[in-house]
């Protein structure tokens, strides 16, 4: 990968969780700078899909942005890229990195850290045997959204 690649890759990623820490820490307040439509999350995610093999297509980014629970695979792995970029799970891993992860999750949520350890740590456990990747990582995923949800995280919407 070229220094100039991954000096965008970068740029991206912080780009993407600087918004959706100010996404994560708004008020209650019901106003649309709350929110952020499907189009303008995409374009933010998108370039991460340069360095995925299969190139994620648009129609894969929307669903892995939207959470899908019922994915196609391209969509899981397309999740599993990023978060390898992110280096939350890494190279023939069929965790999270625990410490990562709730460092990531603490970052948006710092109201939620003691929550956010046992989410990480419960969901890790979640894919015990499941032996695809992309599988893993998208199991892993909807668990800790599913969990965050009920722990009453404020999870940033996005509009379709």
């Amino acid at each position: 990968m070229t220094m100039m690649m991954m000096m965008l890759q970068r740029t991206c990623l912080t780009m993407l969780l600087l918004t959706l820490l100010a996404l994560a820490q708004a008020d209650d307040q019901k106003e649309e700078d709350t929110t952020m439509s499907l189009s303008e999350v995409v374009e933010m995610v998108e370039p991460f899909g340069n360095g995925c093999e299969p190139k994620p297509e648009r129609s894969h980014i929307e669903e892995m942005v939207l959470n899908r629970e019922e994915a196609s695979h391209e969509s899981k792995c397309f999740r599993r890229c990023m978060l390898k970029q992110f280096e939350i799970m890494g190279e023939g891993q069929m965790q999270f990195d625990e410490t990562k992860t709730v460092d990531m999750m603490n970052m948006m949520f710092p109201e939620k850290e003691a929550d956010s350890k046992t989410i990480a740590a419960k969901c890790n456990q979640i894919a015990n045997g499941i032996t695809d990747e992309c599988e893993v990582c998208h199991a892993i995923s909807m668990c800790m959204l599913r969990e965050m949800r009920a722990a009453s995280y404020k999870i940033p919407e996005v509009k379709e």
